[in-house]
């Protein structure tokens, strides 16, 4: 069977799973069974993941590696169940096992009418962070993939909830809605560990040097919009914890990125299980690649067809200096 017919033939399983379970307990269950098995047939990803975490975490040693991996499949698994148990949900379905941590920051950025940005890392449940904020009332606009290399049922997974609840955009869209959005005084969901491209901003995150985004910093110098770091980690029983963190960034675009993250190093570092360690693996390795080609190319999929076996290595780890005047 091809891969995307497996795809799709997975989603169902997880589709009919969650549909059969009922009970938020007993869906994480079987999504804890079938993290558990992903990750014992990911050991070479595993590799990676573990030399980052030697790396990242110079003090700790392996049985608390192997732990931070065991979550880590645990969260990436749960995710995906998330997509189908929120699926035909209200708030009110999820409210007694949802906890807001400074949603009063969230309301006085709302209340005070220029736009609020909300700056969400790899970390948790990102997908069902808007979701949930748009349950509760919330109007977020969210860029996200169009998922255009996945089948299509599978695609109609990953976007269907999002549609339901959020106003959804893609990065080919001309950026100048996110302008318009937050001069209206709404709301918006960005990934700020994304890929930066030819505009990004070079900082050290994770030891590493990545590439971020640069948008951050443009609209809120343009529309004084309020910054806010937001995440949503998992609790037991498909639950969700939600924490809102507001930001007063500095006036200087390189040390606004890394404010941001440093706050991502934070929470990574307070709930180690709940970062997509996927993530770092992939800046890094595009770090090594672009310095390797000596250019910045804006599909971020065209970067990744250029990279080599070698440049994700985690031993490889250039600094900041070493990254060429022409790519800075």
């Amino acid at each position: 069977m091809k891969a995307s017919g497996l795809s799709s033939l997975y989603y169902r399983f997880i589709a009919a799973s969650v549909k059969l379970a009922g009970a938020g307990s007993r869906v994480e269950r079987i999504s804890n069974s079938v993290s558990a098995l992903r990750g014992a047939l990911s050991s070479s990803r595993n590799n990676l993941y573990n030399d980052h975490l030697k790396r990242v975490f110079p003090d700790r040693d392996e049985v608390w590696r192997k732990s931070v991996l065991s979550g880590y499949w645990r969260v990436h698994e749960r995710n995906l169940f998330a997509l189908f148990y929120l699926k035909n949900k209200v708030y009110a379905d999820l409210s007694e096992n949802t906890s807001w941590i400074g949603r009063e920051h969230l309301d006085n950025a709302v209340a005070n009418g220029k736009g609020v940005l909300l700056l969400v890392p790899h970390f948790g449940d990102e997908r069902s962070l808007h979701v949930l904020l748009g349950m509760e009332g919330y109007p977020v606009d969210v860029i996200t993939s169009r998922y255009s290399d996945m089948p299509r049922y599978a695609r109609e997974c990953r976007l269907g909830i999002g549609k339901k609840w959020n106003n959804l955009h893609f990065p080919d869209e001309n950026p100048r809605w996110m302008y318009r959005t937050l001069q209206d005084g709404r709301t918006i969901h960005y990934a700020s560990t994304a890929y930066g491209g030819p505009g990004g901003t070079w900082i050290t995150n994770f030891g590493v040097p990545v590439l971020v985004p640069s948008a951050p910093w443009k609209l809120w110098k343009r529309t004084g919009c309020r910054i806010i770091l937001a995440s949503c980690s998992h609790s037991p029983d498909m639950g969700f914890s939600l924490r809102f963190t507001p930001v007063d960034p500095p006036e200087d675009q390189i040390a606004f990125a890394e404010v941001i993250g440093q706050a991502t190093e934070k929470l990574a570092s307070e709930n180690p299980s709940q970062y997509e360690w996927k993530n770092l693996l992939i800046r890094h390795r595009e770090t090594n690649t672009i310095a390797r080609i000596g250019r910045i190319p804006v599909d971020e999929h065209k970067l990744e067809q250029l990279a080599e076996y070698a440049d994700a290595d985690p031993s490889r780890v250039l600094t900041l200096e070493g990254i060429p005047d022409s790519l800075s």
